[in-house]
């Protein structure tokens, strides 16, 4: 039958010899009202076909303005799963990789960057990485309110985060590993900035810091980081000397923690909570005897760590403020107020190191906030094994002190010692 519908008084192409109204004019019309409507097309369908065509133009320049834009969102939208290198891994990775070029920041500072973006990104962007990326872009890009340009930025980053299903592939050739990059290092040097801006003030006592540095610090004191951020990415030896200065506040806060002269950076609760989960790892670490064993330990004993800190959101930020309060208070001496600032910096910048050297180190115990609290404590130590109900009347006098976050730190070891009971 031919393929143009024939008129009313045509021959049926059936060729029955009747008009076609008389034949199958009327079949054909319910064929056509029954047929299902086309299928509605994807949200992003136009934006990812406009992502190919700049991929496919020999002119790259709108591709090099889309990778901008796409930087910009990732900035916009701040660390969000599926949208930076694992955050821990990226600040170990580029903290030893500062410090081991060094010199090469001293001779090219712009080379040295180069190495230091390569470098990390053939650690970080790995397959797996790569697809989370993906999926996560194009998520992102179904977003309501989104421009045609954001939507096309994000399907072009998607689609530049395409990997081979076999073979080797150079993560280093994915310009948008370089936009994650340059987001996540520009996010590390805010951090970096903010440690340094004590020890800047102090320079800037001393009348030996440029205008424009001594600019960037009064802005970053208001809570505009940013001039600080382009003034330390500017002189890359300062990043370099940021980096010694965490490492020299770190080596004075554990060495203070090992000689017993300081306070104990824990709360009793705190040190409750860490001692439960961290008790099987710890002995673990103590007991190792080869070489082996003691590194299986080590890193075991690390990860155990991380985890509770993961798993206590509150912990971190709870000592951190509680660090820096301590730090202003006008009742304890210069020397003291100086660890607790030290200590503040060093636990946000290797918080996972930072509690590890503490539990080892540390020869005095937390202090307790009242009267009770240190008899409840004082029972709980001379346990020679604790289970959950153990840690109950601890419970029970932290919620009674109306210490909500305490008493629910307390809560979840005792949930982890219903399985993993402690013998002293």
């Amino acid at each position: 039958m031919s393929s143009q519908k024939p008129g009313r008084n045509d021959p049926c192409p059936c060729g029955s010899g009747k008009k076609y109204k008389a034949c199958h004019a009327a079949e054909d019309r319910a064929r056509e009202v029954s047929a299902p409507p086309p299928a509605p097309q994807h949200p992003i369908a136009k934006d990812l076909e406009a992502a190919m065509g700049m991929l496919g133009d020999s002119d790259m320049s709108r591709v090099s303005e889309s990778l901008e834009r796409l930087g910009t969102l990732l900035a916009g939208w701040g660390p969000a799963p599926g949208l930076r290198f694992d955050s821990q891994a990226f600040d170990t990775h580029v903290s030893r990789e500062f410090e081991r070029l060094e010199d090469a920041i001293e001779r090219d500072a712009g080379q040295a960057k180069n190495a230091l973006r390569v470098g990390t990104i053939r650690e970080l962007g790995t397959r797996p990485f790569l697809e989370k990326l993906r999926s996560t872009l194009l998520a992102r890009a179904t977003t309501a309110g989104l421009s045609s340009e954001d939507r096309q930025a994000l399907c072009l980053g998607a689609l530049l985060s395409s990997t081979p299903k076999g073979g080797r592939f150079q993560p280093e050739d994915r310009p948008v590993l370089d936009v994650v990059f340059d987001v996540q290092f520009r996010e590390w040097a805010a951090r970096q900035s903010r440690e340094l801006a004590s020890k800047m003030e102090t320079l800037q006592a001393g009348g030996s810091l440029s205008q424009e540095a001594v600019e960037a610090l009064r802005k970053a004191g208001e809570g505009e980081m940013e001039p600080l951020v382009k003034y330390v990415e500017a002189d890359p030896q300062l990043a370099s000397r940021i980096a010694q200065e965490g490492r020299e506040r770190a080596t004075r806060v554990e060495s203070a923690l090992r000689l017993g002269a300081m306070p104990s950076v824990f709360t009793p609760d705190e040190q409750v909570w860490l001692t439960t989960v961290l008790w099987e790892p710890l002995n673990a670490l103590k007991t190792g005897s080869s070489d082996k064993d003691r590194s299986s330990a080590v890193s075991a004993f690390l990860a155990a760590v991380r985890t509770a800190l993961d798993s206590d959101k509150e912990f971190l930020a709870g000592m951190l403020e509680r660090l820096r309060i301590r730090s202003k208070d006008a009742t304890l001496d210069e020397v003291t107020c100086s660890f607790l600032t030290d200590a503040a910096v060093s636990f946000e910048a290797e918080p996972v190191r930072m509690v590890l050297a503490a539990i080892l180190t540390s020869r005095n115990e937390p202090q307790a906030r009242s009267a009770e609290e240190q008899v409840v404590r004082a029972d709980l130590e001379a346990k020679t094994r604790w289970t959950a109900e153990d840690l109950e009347p601890y419970r029970q006098l932290l919620a009674g002190m109306n210490l909500p976050v305490p008493a629910e730190r307390i809560r979840r070891a005792q949930e982890w010692l219903r399985s993993h009971p402690i013998a002293m």
